[in-house]
């Protein structure tokens, strides 16, 4: 157990001191694997948390970071839950396994399951509504 508590710390570091486009160093299905649910836990978690939290100034990153907060809240989020959301585009998407987990967690929950959420901020601050992710190709 404390030895999961210092790699999510480690990761959350790691994260919060990158930008979301800069979360990325776990870089395909393959290096995502390797973390084991623990890992995999935590990176998914710091994944959200920077993306909860990094607002910069621009209303829609705002309103992206308001409306995740919001289906956090909603559907009680956990870990083990983005881990399955991943998991699933993974499964879901067996050409995209070249993908990093970001991309994953932004078809899947951000462009999916929390997008109600992120669209009321959305509205609420005059932006126009977010549309549907297209499916994401093999690079």
């Amino acid at each position: 157990m404390r030895r999961t508590v210092h790699i999510a710390l480690a990761l959350l570091a790691l994260l919060t001191a990158a930008s979301p486009s800069r979360a990325d160093f776990i870089k395909n299905y393959a290096q995502w694997q390797v973390l084991g649910p623990d890992g995999q836990a935590a990176y998914a978690m710091g994944m959200f948390d920077v993306m909860t939290v990094f607002i910069d100034n621009d209303k829609f990153i705002a309103a992206r970071a308001m409306g995740l907060r919001a289906c956090g809240v909603a559907l009680q989020l956990k870990g083990n839950m983005l881990v399955q959301a991943i998991n699933r585009f993974y499964a879901d998407h067996p050409n995209s396994r070249n993908v990093t987990p970001f991309i994953a967690f932004n078809s899947y929950l951000e462009r999916g399951a929390c997008s109600p959420f992120i669209n009321q901020a959305r509205k609420e601050m005059g932006l126009p509504l977010m549309k549907a992710a297209p499916e994401p190709e093999a690079q």
